[in-house]
């Protein structure tokens, strides 16, 4: 297992070095001059080229980089060139409201698909799979957009049971926290529910026609305990492959769902940083988004062997 962890970490390192190099020249290459956008509209030349001076933005690319990345390895991302706060800061505080939204959205999406996911393995060809069939494919087709405007328009205009948008912090008000926060879980755990349903529902099916589970039925095993003994656990690790790389679309595509619901959350805080060529809180953004998403992926490989002792990760104790 330590092996793995070292060979995977060093894996890590090296894609976010080449996912930094990528980010750091493509920002660059947004057109615009964040110098400018920064002075305002009434500055003169030389204000403007004051604050390139100050800002390091007359330097070379590659000197650029190395500074940038040299004082990220220290914890230092940079201030902001548009609110002149830390980019640090500024990401402590946003990341949490979008770290919060994608647990609720994972919460709802996992208690949709499992069981429903489940119930059309086992009842497979009949009414409930055909419901659950038709509600996956509901959940793909819709966009999130809509989804988000057409819950605004019944909840909160028509029957005025929820705040349309806004954001309190869980601290201050959990029932207000919860009931702003539902509508946007809602839409992004719908359509990562659909997806999750149609994982386990393929792979439950492929798991009960395998010859481990004939046999537990052969030894007159009653049906409820060969499903929930042993075709579920087995049958969960496709779908943790699919919800980990989903988990990382949560925390880096909720920008549509916050802007619509006016959530001051992470995809806000991109979307913001690229139209005013705020380069430090870009690349910072995305720096960190990057490592969340290479986080995620290490803990789904590792929880392989959780769900399943047989399955070896090489270098553990066993392998030969």
């Amino acid at each position: 297992m330590l092996d793995f962890l070292v060979q995977r970490a060093a894996i890590s390192v090296v894609t976010l070095f080449v996912i930094s190099m990528i980010v750091f020249t493509g920002v660059r290459m947004i057109p615009g001059d964040p110098a400018r956008i920064m002075a305002g509209t009434d500055a003169d030349a030389a204000g403007i080229e004051e604050i390139r001076e100050k800002y390091g933005l007359k330097d070379p690319i590659p000197f650029q980089y190395l500074r940038w990345v040299g004082l990220a390895l220290r914890g230092d991302l940079g201030h902001s060139i548009r609110t002149r706060e830390p980019v640090v800061k500024t990401v402590a505080t946003k990341l949490p409201i979008t770290i919060e939204l994608a647990f609720l959205s994972l919460l709802l999406a996992v208690g949709i698909a499992i069981p429903a996911g489940v119930l059309a393995a086992v009842r497979r060809n009949t009414f409930w799979d055909m419901l659950a069939s038709s509600a996956s494919l509901c959940g793909v087709s819709v966009p999130n957009f809509w989804l988000g405007i057409m819950l605004i328009l019944f909840f909160s205009v028509r029957l005025g049971w929820l705040p349309a948008s806004g954001f309190v912090p869980l601290r201050e008000s959990p029932l207000d926290n919860l009931q702003r926060m539902l509508m946007p879980a809602f839409v992004l755990g719908i359509a990562l529910a659909a997806v999750l349903m149609r994982q386990t529902r393929n792979s439950m099916i492929e798991v009960m026609s395998a010859d481990y589970i004939r046999t537990a039925y052969s030894k007159g095993l009653a049906g409820r305990a060969v499903v929930f003994r042993h075709a579920i656990r087995n049958s969960l690790i496709p779908v943790v492959t699919i919800l980990g790389l989903q988990m990382g679309a949560l925390m880096s595509g909720a920008v549509v769902t916050e802007q619509i619901f006016v959530v001051p959350g992470f995809g806000r805080l991109i979307v913001e940083s690229v139209f005013t060529r705020d380069y430090p809180l870009v690349q910072g953004v995305v720096l960190i988004t990057a490592s969340s998403y290479v986080l995620i992926n290490l803990l789904v490989d590792v929880s392989y062997s959780l769900l399943n002792p047989r399955i070896r990760i090489k270098g553990s104790p066993g392998d030969s």
